[in-house]
């Protein structure tokens, strides 16, 4: 007899224990409909290690109600890290649990969804009022809920980006085109800005260049920045590919021939430069660069072979001065009509001004460089 009567007491026992973490959770979810987080906290917390419990969807529910309310709560009586993340696994959990349909998976979803909408809503009101980090926060945690809805991520990185917080909203942009496969030539403009004017960092500038052309085929825009940029940081060879390429495709753009012309300079292929600078004008006879470019190519031309006479002995000069100043009076000649050009496209550019007066004077032009002086001197 005493045996079966601790086997029964044993069973008792384990019954008492499956009620009592069972009245817990309905303790939890009385305190939370009072609004005493600390109480509600308390009973659930040990109701999800519990054998008895931690397997059952509305334990989990319970749960993650409860570390919802805690997250928001305005007047943060209770503390713990990251509520919305501990709610959002709470519910996640229960949607396990449950069998899609079941009560709890059902409740647990719509609180899922629940989140992402008031954190949505607060994040626009906040960025409204342009505050802008507490709205980046409300966005990280819709991105939590649903991450893979872009809204939030948009909104977050515009917040970021009006905040001067470029590394978050470099991160958000990056997000929506690289893993969320979000299309918008504004973003990739974003990510191409913040990267090579703001972080300086061309390589990833050019990734994001890349990657845009790949998604917008149609648009130069893309090429024509990648291009700059490879010859901003001397990457001839592939600039000039990429330069040809795109002259194919578009062989009555300016501006394409232009920066040939500019990239050729560099590289010291000066017929090239002249056949493409040439090219350009042909296209845009208003196109100022242009213009100005190949008269400064001209004229520092002329300086080049002006200081191989200055470094002459008097020997040499003699003997060969002349016809060295020669060569240099030729180049003159070939920067003037571009120069002129230059002034009538920008009448009021300094540095046209005093470029065409010098050419002007060591061409004997000595009317036309007295008029321009006037000129000058009357702004």
């Amino acid at each position: 007899m005493k045996k079966y009567t601790l086997s029964l007491i044993v069973c008792l026992a384990v019954v008492a224990t499956a009620f009592g973490q069972s009245k817990n959770v309905r303790k939890a979810e009385s305190a939370l409909e009072k609004g005493d987080l600390a109480e509600a906290k308390s009973m659930i917390d040990p109701a999800i290690t519990d054998e008895k419990t931690k397997d059952e969807g509305k334990t989990w529910f319970i749960y993650g109600q409860v570390y919802q309310a805690i997250g928001e709560d305005s007047t943060n009586s209770v503390q713990v890290d990251s509520p919305y993340q501990t709610a959002l696994d709470a519910y996640r959990k229960a949607k396990d649990l449950e069998k899609e349909g079941a009560v709890y998976y059902t409740f647990a979803d719509q609180q899922i969804q629940d989140i992402w909408a008031k954190n949505v809503n607060a994040g626009a009101e906040m960025y409204q009022a342009q505050d802008f980090e507490n709205a980046i926060q409300a966005f990280d945690v819709a991105k939590m809920a649903v991450p893979e809805d872009t809204t939030a991520y948009i909104y977050a990185g515009i917040s970021a980006q009006q905040a001067g917080n470029l590394d978050v909203a470099a991160e958000n942009y990056e997000y929506l085109v690289d893993e969320l496969d979000y299309k918008s030539e504004d973003f990739y403009n974003s990510l191409i800005y913040i990267y090579l004017v703001e972080k300086k960092d061309n390589e990833k500038a050019v990734e994001y260049l890349r990657k845009a052309q790949e998604a917008y085929p149609e648009n130069s825009d893309f090429l024509k920045r990648e291009i700059n940029v490879l010859i901003n940081d001397e990457n001839y060879d592939e600039a000039e590919q990429k330069l040809t390429k795109a002259i194919e495709a578009e062989d009555d753009n300016s501006i394409l021939y232009y920066n040939r012309a500019y990239l050729y300079e560099q590289m010291d292929r000066d017929e090239e430069a002249i056949t493409n600078y040439k090219k350009a004008i042909e296209l845009d006879p208003s196109y100022f660069d242009a213009n100005f470019n190949l008269a400064a190519f001209y004229f520092n031309k002329a300086a080049e072979v002006l200081q191989e006479a200055n470094d002459m002995d008097l020997k040499e000069y003699q003997k060969r001065g002349k016809e060295i100043e020669g060569n240099a009076k030729a180049y003159f000649e070939q920067a003037l009509p571009y120069l002129e050009k230059s002034k009538e496209l920008k009448p009021d550019d300094e540095k046209v001004l005093t470029t065409l007066q010098t050419v002007y004077t060591r061409l004997g032009m000595e009317d036309k460089a007295e008029q321009l002086q006037s000129e000058m001197s009357g702004q």
